[in-house]
This record gives structure tokens, C-alpha cells and sequence, in this order.
């Protein structure tokens, strides 16, 4: 019983997903995801609360892994790898980011289909304005810290310059996944978004090198 009980919930989160996919939630009914599992609209009650409750869930493996990327990408405890980047000593965060941004968009494109373009009328309609907001307010106190140990680096920028720069990550990829680039495109095209980011910030940091 229990085994089926999973299976029926696995199938669930299956169809609804491919459902969600095709009509975005707003025009996707419990009716629809329970005719494309076969079973009675009110059986899906049984595993999950709301249509809101199961789109939250499937796509919580990218929230998940987008808040784990915001709170390790700026520990106020890190700052020595951050160092050697900003003095242009080690471009290994450059090629973390790298690695990052690939396994972000391959192991995750379905829920970022759903988070960018198909989550109107959900809860999480508004989720890459918050999740932008919150990772300003992180950046900043990141910034506030090692300008207060290395304060010959340029970093008190302006809260909008961050902010900016938040939401173009989101707008490289969404564009990425538009384009549904090839692997050895995206991978090019990754390489060099986080190379001219990186770059561009080195520079601002470091005003009396350019």
C-alpha cells in the first residue's frame, strides 16, 4: 500500500509538472493533472493541499539550490578567496561560477521554465523579485565587511548598482534557456557571461588599475 501510495504521488508530481510546463499555472486545473494521471480529482487532495502547494513543490529542488548559491556566494567568513579575486591573483571563483551556472541550468531547466515564465497567479509569482532583493541585501553586507577590512578596494557602490546586477543573472538565464543553446553553446556562452561580470567588477573594485 505504502509503495503505491508513492508511486501515486511520484506520478502526480509527474503530470502536473508537464502540465504546468504547457499551460502555466494559472490555466492549469487539478482537473486536468488528475485526467492525465488517470485518478479522481479528489485524490490528489490526499498528498497534496492546493494546486499552489504542489507547484511549490516541484519546483522546490531550485529554490532550494538557488538559496544555498546566495548565502555560500556571499559569506561574510569568505572574504580571502574574494581577495585573491579582487587583487587579480586566482580566477578560481570565476571557474566555480562557471560549474555553477551549468549544473544550475541542466539540472534544474524544467523549474526554471516554471519559476520565469509560468508561475502568474501562484505564490511564487513574485519569487525572482524577492529572491533578488534578498541576495541585494546580502551582496551588501558582504561588500560592508570587507570594505571594512580592505578598504583600499572600491566596493561601496550604490544598493541599485547591486541590485542590477542580481537581476541580469536571471536575464542571462532566461535567455540561455530561450535559446535552448547546444551544450558546447552554453557552455561557451556561460564562460563568457561570468568572465565579462567578473572582469567588470574587478575593474570598478580596482579604479586606479584601469
Amino acid at each position: 500500500m505504502q509503495i503505491k501510495k508513492e508511486y501515486t504521488r511520484e506520478q502526480i508530481v509527474t503530470v502536473a509538472k508537464g502540465v504546468f510546463l504547457k499551460k502555466g499555472f494559472a490555466k492549469t486545473s487539478m482537473r486536468d493533472i488528475a485526467k492525465g494521471c488517470g485518478i479522481g480529482v479528489s485524490n490528489i487532495y490526499n498528498y497534496f493541499n492546493s494546486k499552489d502547494e504542489l507547484f511549490r513543490h516541484i519546483v522546490t529542488p531550485l529554490t532550494t539550490e538557488l538559496e544555498r548559491m546566495m548565502h555560500d556566494h556571499h559569506n561574510v567568513k569568505d572574504h580571502e578567496q574574494f581577495l585573491q579575486y579582487a587583487r587579480g591573483e586566482n580566477n578560481e571563483m570565476m571557474m566555480n561560477h562557471v560549474q555553477e551556472y551549468l549544473s544550475l541550468i541542466n539540472n534544474h531547466r524544467d523549474e526554471l521554465k516554471l519559476i520565469l515564465y509560468k508561475s502568474q497567479g501562484s505564490t511564487l509569482e513574485t519569487y525572482i523579485d524577492v529572491y533578488t532583493e534578498a541576495c541585494t541585501k546580502e551582496v551588501l553586507k558582504f561588500m560592508k565587511a570587507f570594505k571594512h577590512s580592505y578598504p583600499d578596494f572600491r566596493v561601496d557602490l550604490s544598493p541599485f548598482t547591486y541590485h542590477v546586477h542580481m537581476v541580469w543573472m536571471f536575464n542571462f538565464i532566461s535567455e540561455v534557456i530561450k535559446h535552448d543553446l547546444k551544450p558546447r553553446e552554453m557552455k561557451k556562452a556561460i564562460e563568457d557571461y561570468i568572465q565579462f561580470e567578473f572582469s567588470g567588477w574587478r575593474a570598478i573594485m580596482n579604479p586606479n588599475n584601469i
